[in-house]
């Protein structure tokens, strides 16, 4: 038997939601590595992995239209 769509939206919702609790550790654990850093500011390398954020994310939206 096959499932219905709904149960289908629900199971990719949940895969989405799990990817999104993920990529939001990693990207803490990231920030607070940075901030640990010598740079008591930690602006150059923040400044860096927030470009690199910026750019994966878009890569990730590109993907997702096509």
């Amino acid at each position: 038997m096959q499932p219905s769509a709904t149960h289908i939206d629900v199971a990719r919702i949940a895969d989405n939601l799990r990817r999104t609790v993920e990529l939001t550790e990693l990207g803490l654990a990231l920030r607070l590595a940075v901030l640990q850093q010598n740079d008591p500011h930690g602006t150059s390398s923040m400044t860096q992995v927030m470009h690199e954020i910026r750019l994966a994310k878009e890569q990730v939206w590109l993907q997702s239209r096509s």
